[in-house]
């Protein structure tokens, strides 16, 4: 499922220079609700959002900066705190990035370390990604360790990608992901398979996604198909079709295909000033006609000022 706001969030984390954006969520009467707003500006990010006496408090803060960078790579530590619903701090983060280049090999190392209810740092999670790139064909290996029952770090899960371009227009991409299994072995728990195909003003992307089921083989469980159209303006629509077992709260019965079970239209256009404004609405089915689309619904609504463009950093 897409999350738009998200999106322009974080293209707001990477922007040096000011970026903001609020959204807003539209109830079943078609009320306006107001939702997170963001402001980042120097490498810092403030998530505020209105308690319930309507005053703004703090979700998340985030403050990044570059400890070391040269020709071989560079090194990023952000904090990340978190606050409950009334503005209080709960917790916060200690991520360390280090990227390492040598040639068109890039190893990446992130350390996550985070504070217990006494406020004392402990080291949560480590990733190292592991990328090589040959032609059109870039390998990726990924290793996620976090601590074990004795307070060891433990590799839970294994990724493999694999992705290949055919020219500047086509992208297939396969990824399985390895969990850890009681015995001590991995086994093949998701599996996503993309396609990217841009013609024209169109970009569609097709994506399978697998999950192993009752200790089975990996089945087919999901699927999405995502095209977008830019406009002579700048702006783009998106129609996001979404597939399922079956729609929620009906049985599928095995061997049934994937049922349509919810279309997205997340529509990207310029506002007044230097502002985009993304509106995401839905279509469903309902529980007494599955094999038909209900009309267009307004979900939310999300305006941006400065970097909102996520390809730009």
């Amino acid at each position: 499922m897409k999350y738009p706001f998200l999106v322009l969030l974080c293209s707001a984390i990477a922007a040096t220079a000011q970026s903001s954006a609020s959204s807003s969520s539209t109830d079943i009467n078609g009320n306006r609700l107001p939702g997170v707003s963001s402001v980042s500006s120097d490498h810092q990010i403030t998530e505020v959002s209105q308690s319930i006496n309507g005053s703004q408090v703090p979700l998340e803060q985030a403050s990044s900066k570059v400890l070391r960078e040269d020709s071989n790579g560079k090194v990023v530590e952000t904090i990340v705190r978190k606050f409950n619903q009334t503005g209080q701090l709960v917790s916060t983060e200690r991520v360390v990035t280090e990227e390492q280049k040598r040639g068109s090999d890039t190893t990446t190392r992130t350390t996550t370390y985070r504070s217990d209810i006494n406020g004392n740092m402990s080291q949560a999670e480590r990733k190292v990604v592991e990328s090589t790139t040959q032609g059109g064909v870039t390998n990726t290996q990924t290793v996620i360790e976090r601590p074990s029952v004795n307070g060891s770090m433990q590799a839970v899960e294994k990724r493999s990608l694999v992705s290949q371009s055919a020219g500047d227009n086509n992208i297939h991409s396969d990824e399985t992901v390895y969990r850890l299994s009681g015995n001590g072995g991995y086994y093949p728990a998701l599996r996503e398979i993309t396609d990217t195909a841009k013609q024209g003003n169109q970009t569609t992307a097709k994506t399978q996604h697998y999950e192993q089921i009752s200790g089975s083989e990996l089945q087919l469980t999901r699927q999405s198909v995502s095209t977008v159209t830019k406009r002579p303006d700048g702006s783009e629509i998106e129609q996001v079709n979404l597939y399922g077992n079956a729609v929620p709260g009906n049985v599928r019965e095995n061997g049934s295909p994937l049922q349509l079970f919810e279309q997205q239209i997340i529509d990207r256009e310029k506002g007044p000033g230097d502002t985009v404004v993304q509106t995401l609405s839905v279509r469903r089915p309902t529980m007494s006609n599955p094999n038909t689309l209900g009309p267009v619904q307004k979900i939310s609504e999300t305006t941006c000022k400065g970097n909102c463009d996520p390809k730009k950093p």
